[in-house]
């Protein structure tokens, strides 16, 4: 019973969350558009988590049959309840990437996003070759970054709130639990997975998504406060992973005092931007598609 993502990894609730600020409801025509989807189509989305882009997807291809898989249970449990809550349609399996739990030829389209690099890139390219039906597409969707980048939502000042998450990440992160494998993180590798498979009709394409600009007026009120919000849930989330690898790390006084020293510089971020004290941050994400066809015999 596989939930190591979800525990150790990214919370189900704070990955739904980042999703939905990702694939909104003002910009899902453009994904499935980028995405090369049809309604009527049988949909795959590899690494599904807690099923947002599924339940996304649905909502615009009421007809499509669409599936998500994922190994960890947690977040499949998850895209169970929350499917039932929005009255949807969507078929969710606990399963490996690299041994897709389904009959050869079975899809049209199989999707991931922000999967490869943490699956064996060979079995993960071929097992979707085999579930897809002649013609079949598969779509690779990768964030790409050039360079390393620190996470915003980490105070970067001295401060006691940083002292405080330095030392439970410090004793944390020689857990094993820390240690997530990775495998090829280039992209530019994707398409060579991809030609070996005897995929054909490799492209690319990109889609830039404005993850974080409250001040802006094309931003709505709900949707600013979600932004904000979202870091304050992704910084709570690390300091609560932190201590389930470090349960000693910090003492029950620390620890909520530095989840007090969160919650109170989001709530100050939240009424500065009710108080139209504008700070202009934004930041943004390039998403590369990778998109291969499998030849029709």
């Amino acid at each position: 019973m596989n939930t190591y993502w979800s525990q150790y990894v990214q919370k189900t609730d704070e990955l739904y969350l980042s999703r939905a600020l990702k694939f909104h409801q003002g910009n899902i025509d453009k994904w499935i558009d980028v995405m090369q989807l049809h309604d009527g189509t049988k949909i795959l989305e590899v690494g599904c988590a807690g099923g947002l882009l599924c339940h996304r997807l649905k909502e615009r291809l009421p007809n499509a049959d669409i599936t998500g898989l994922d190994l960890d249970i947690g977040h499949i449990a998850y895209a169970e309840k929350k499917t039932e809550e929005l009255k949807l349609q969507c078929n969710f399996v606990a399963g490996d990437a690299a041994n897709l739990p389904f009959a050869d030829n079975t899809f049209d389209t199989c999707y991931s996003h922000t999967v490869m690099n943490f699956c064996d890139p060979e079995k993960f390219v071929s097992e979707q070759y085999r579930v897809l039906k002649p013609n079949g597409r598969i779509v690779i969707m990768d964030v790409y970054n050039r360079g390393i980048k620190p996470e915003e939502w980490i105070p970067g000042d001295d401060c006691e709130e940083k002292e405080l998450f330095d030392k439970v990440w410090a004793e944390a992160s020689v857990n094993p639990h820390s240690q997530i494998k990775r495998y090829e993180n280039r992209t530019e590798k994707y398409f060579a997975y991809l030609a070996a498979q005897g995929f054909q009709n490799i492209s690319i394409d990109t889609m830039a998504t404005v993850n974080y600009a409250p001040d802006c007026d094309n931003i709505s009120d709900g949707m600013a406060r979600a932004q904000i919000n979202d870091d304050r849930i992704t910084e709570l989330s690390s300091v609560e992973k932190a201590c389930k690898m470090a349960p000693n790390a910090l003492s029950a006084a620390e620890y909520q005092t530095l989840l007090d020293m969160i919650n109170r510089r989001y709530d100050k971020k939240i009424l500065q931007y009710e108080n139209g004290d504008k700070n202009w941050e934004f930041r943004i994400a390039t998403t590369v598609l990778i998109i291969g066809t499998k030849p029709i015999p």
